[in-house]
């Protein structure tokens, strides 16, 4: 038989390293971040490219577990082309990292880095050698008929996951070139509101020293009309700031307006993903969707801490 596993074992491998992967995930994060992040794709407790990483490791690299050289360098390898084409296909799609290796040395586009690479390899030999047949002998364990029920009911909720999160990822770039568009604009108002009281600081100070010359030279009749052209220049410049100023709460309101709507996929993954808020062309519109997420967060917990107050004076009163 070509492939050496059932459709039962297959699934339920899938499912059980998925779940595994999603976990390692959540404890990496939170002894980096010192808190919980949902790591993954999708917003179930699963992380399906470990899930298929590993079935591919089984299925390909299995049958080297004899050598563990050539085990061992086979995962390497693997493991490391299988997170290339991930970030590669993120990235073209989205047009920034969904991580970023960069800073670390001898890496490949910052998909893929050395130190990673030989990870996942002692973690694929320890799987193949040690964890799977562990894992082997509980899922033969496993009744048949309560197990395809099982398997059934996880298939459901993870294509239906992702369905919802492919939805709402479609959503995901309109919404961020909304954001990134209203960043850029609020940007060149800023700059030409900087630029326009530059202008006039030094429009003052020219038109004051022609004022001085003209008083010296020609009397108080040129040094009134440079006063007067210097004046319609301030009216001018005045109204032009009040025009950048009235645009630039507009786009501060449609800003909140859009982070407003809330998305817990978008949220989920801007967290999820520190390096998309660090990229160039979505960077700033995902920091936004991240900050808002996080100031939320804290006036709910603001919120309870009051109403846990109240209640604790209410008991002591009674």
């Amino acid at each position: 038989m070509l492939v050496p596993y059932s459709w039962f074992q297959i699934l339920w491998y899938f499912y059980i390293y998925g779940f595994l992967g999603w976990c390692s995930e959540v404890a990496f994060a939170a002894i980096a971040h010192g808190k919980f992040v949902n790591r993954g794709f999708v917003n179930g407790p699963i992380c399906s490219i470990y899930g298929f990483g590993v079935m591919s490791v089984l299925l390909v690299l299995g049958p080297l577990k004899s050598s563990f050289w050539l085990l061992f360098g086979g995962s390497v390898l693997f493991t490391s082309a299988i997170e290339y084409l991930t970030g590669w296909v993120l990235e073209k799609v989205f047009h920034d990292k969904w991580w970023d290796y960069s800073k670390r040395p001898l890496n490949i586009k910052g998909y893929v880095c050395l130190e990673f690479s030989v990870l996942w390899g002692i973690a694929c030999v320890f799987v193949v050698d040690v964890f799977q047949p562990l894992v082997a002998k509980v899922v033969d364990l496993i009744p048949k008929k309560l197990g395809w029920v099982l398997l059934g009911t996880f298939s459901a909720l993870w294509i239906a996951d992702n369905i919802i999160t492919a939805m709402e990822i479609r959503k995901l770039p309109k919404k961020l070139r909304a954001l990134q568009a209203i960043e850029d604009s609020l940007t060149a108002i800023s700059d030409e509101i900087g630029e326009e009281i530059y202008i006039r600081a030094s429009d003052a100070k020219d038109r004051g020293m022609e004022v001085y010359s003209g008083v010296k030279e020609k009397g108080a009749e040129i040094a009134e009309k440079g006063a007067e052209i210097a004046e319609k220049r301030a009216e001018s410049s005045v109204m032009r700031r009040s025009e950048l100023l009235a645009r630039r709460s507009e786009l501060l309101q449609r800003r909140e307006e859009l982070l407003s709507q809330r998305n817990i996929v978008h949220e989920r993954i801007a967290q999820a993903f520190p390096a998309l808020r660090e990229g160039k062309t979505n960077g700033p519109a995902f920091t936004r969707v991240h900050e808002h997420a996080q100031r939320r967060k804290e006036l709910a917990k603001a919120v309870k801490a009051k109403a846990r107050e109240l209640k604790n004076k209410a008991k002591d009163r009674s």
